[in-house]
């Protein structure tokens, strides 16, 4: 019975985590999606209709995605007023981890463990999702304690 409790508490944490406050997950999910889409148009510009060699085409499209979401992440998402070097450095430290996480699981899921390629994506795509929020929300754009969090 405790562990029962025990686990419905930490579902009920999770969720407050991630729900809490429905309208910044919103926020997080769109620009995720957003910075998703200017990448693929980026990308099949300057690839296809411009015809940049393969690797320039891609790392470009994925430097401008990449800091655009920040830049949105910092002011529209989390409204973070923190130094922006500071965030500029976890965040892309962040982002290191993610590829790192990203290459592994898919390693994992398919090479070693024989899942199907296509469910191995969304289960890694679903777990670098939260690694990727939980970090931003907790560490990249924190909102520094105020006063009233220091006496409760």
């Amino acid at each position: 019975v405790a562990a029962e409790i025990a686990h419905g508490e930490v579902i009920r944490r999770v969720a407050r985590f991630f729900l809490g406050d429905p309208a910044l997950f919103f926020r997080y999910i769109s620009v995720g999606a957003l910075s998703a889409l200017l990448e693929l148009a980026l990308f099949t510009l300057t690839y296809q209709y411009l015809a940049w060699p393969l690797l320039l085409a891609n790392s470009s499209a994925l430097a401008l995605a990449l800091g655009l979401n920040f830049l949105a992440q910092k002011q529209w998402t989390f409204r973070a007023d923190g130094k922006f070097s500071r965030q500029m450095r976890l965040y892309l430290l962040m982002q290191s981890i993610s590829a790192l996480i990203n290459t592994l699981l898919v390693y994992l899921l398919i090479a070693r463990w024989g899942w199907s390629a296509p469910l191995a994506k969304v289960v890694q795509i679903g777990l670098v999702f939260v690694w990727n929020f939980s970090f931003s929300k907790l560490v990249v754009f924190a909102r520094a304690p105020t006063a009233v969090d220091a006496s409760v």
